[in-house]
């Protein structure tokens, strides 16, 4: 009996320490194993990310780039278009005519840039092999569409669209540095270059519509004509200064009027012998 309860007390201190030496293991373990459990959490998340069940855009292919896109834009999207940033115009809508994107939905987009993609790049930046870069098109049910323009699709894998203060951005984090990108202040900046040069060509052509207006006028107004008048030359008369009077009589005193009488000097007496 004794040496049964011995045997006992002996199992009980050995089950004992071996906990304890477990629990400080464990403990020295600890950090170790919260970092390795982090790490899994996250390729769980991934994983789950990834398997989860999205509306797809576009078609999976070894060229094509795969991104998830959040619709924060305030508006259900009816129309997605993409292009290279120095091609002239958006191709057609990568979307099915019925599908839709709501606020706040993700969807899954493989885009495969056009095999001339480079090539375009390189010709308008003058030949010099820059990044190639991309511009998105969103259009809505009321007809107004969103343009976010200058991303790089191969920095990126979930990206948020946004639109505030009348500009189109994205949000994202990038895949190469871990960092939080926006590009609103990139787009806030286009937007009043292209105000100020919309201002510009407004002015111009105002000045332009004056100045042709002005021609009209000119060309309307009839043309004076000069006609040339020969000057008038009028010789001057000569007027004596003293004007002898022949009309009165010297001797007599007494006024005759030659023209009256009829007669001349001679029948004057003083000239009489």
């Amino acid at each position: 009996m004794k040496r049964a309860m011995i045997t006992g007390l002996l199992a009980i201190g050995a089950v004992c320490l071996l906990l304890g030496c477990g629990k400080k293991d464990e403990e020295v373990k600890e950090p170790e194993q919260q970092e390795a459990e982090l790490k899994e959490e996250k390729e769980e998340e991934k994983v789950e990310k990834d398997e989860k069940e999205y509306k797809t855009i576009g078609t999976e292919s070894e060229e094509a780039y795969e991104l998830l896109l959040t619709n924060h834009t305030g508006g259900e999207i009816t129309q997605l278009k993409i292009k290279v940033s120095s091609a002239p115009e958006f191709p057609e809508n990568m979307m099915a005519a019925d599908m839709k994107i709501p606020v706040e939905e993700t969807v899954r987009l493989y885009y495969a840039p056009p095999e001339s993609a480079e090539e375009m790049n390189a010709e308008a930046s003058g030949k010099m092999l820059l990044r190639t870069t991309y511009d998105i098109s969103l259009a809505y049910e009321d007809g107004h569409t969103v343009d976010i323009t200058g991303l790089g699709f191969d920095d990126m894998e979930a990206v948020e669209l946004c639109f505030e203060d009348e500009v189109g951005f994205v949000k994202y984090v990038s895949a190469e540095s871990g960092e939080e990108i926006s590009t609103k202040e990139t787009a806030l900046a286009l937007k009043a270059q292209k105000e100020a040069e919309a201002a510009a060509a407004a002015a111009q052509a105002e000045a332009a519509a004056a100045a042709e207006t002005q021609v009209q006028t000119d060309v309307a107004q009839p043309v004076e004509q000069y006609q040339y008048e020969q000057p008038y030359y009028e010789e001057p008369v000569y007027q004596p200064e003293y004007t002898p009077d022949y009309t009165q009589n010297t001797s007599s005193g007494q006024g005759s009027d030659v023209g009256q009488s009829g007669e001349g000097c001679l029948d004057d007496p003083v000239f009489r012998y």
